[in-house]
This record gives C-alpha cells, structure tokens and sequence, in this order.
C-alpha cells in the first residue's frame, strides 16, 4: 500500500533532490523511498558496530590491532599469501 507524504524541503535539499531525480526520469519519490532505506540500513549497522565494540574483548582486540599497526608489526596481507605453508600446518 502506497501512502502519499507531505515535507518542507529548503532549497539547497530541494535542489539536490532534483539533481538526484533527473537521470532517474524525474521520480523524486523513488529518490525519497531510496535514501530513507540507505539511511536505515545505515542505523541498523551502525547499532551493529556499536554492540560489538561495547564487548570488551571485542575493543580489546581491536585496540591491539591499531597499536601494532602504529609500531609496525602488521604483515600486509599480500606477504603472507606469498608465503610458503610449513609441513603439518593447516
């Protein structure tokens, strides 16, 4: 079921909502429908991001991950595809 809705936009939005409908045959609603999904398929990752970094190993870990970063201890991931398997390793 469709649903009309009524909002005020000021110009410089206006203008990009124009901008954004042009090449898509001047359907500002379907430019509408599009951002309100891209704006709450952001939320929902960004309340992802926050529950898993709320985990204190999970921020541990990436903590760590930035500290060796920063003294140079990271091999890029390239190196270690180049690398040679040792025997019995999996």
């Amino acid at each position: 079921m469709a649903r009309k809705v009524q909002v005020v936009l000021d110009d410089k939005t206006y203008g990009l909502l124009q901008d954004l409908a042009g090449p898509r045959a001047g359907n500002k609603s379907f430019v509408v429908r599009e951002a309100l999904r891209h704006f709450a398929d952001r939320e929902q990752l960004e309340r992802a991001l926050d529950a898993v970094l709320g985990q204190r190993h999970a921020r541990e870990a990436m903590e760590a991950g930035i500290a060796a970063r920063r003294a140079g201890r990271l091999v890029p991931h390239a190196a270690v595809v180049r690398r040679p398997r040792r025997r019995g390793a999996r």
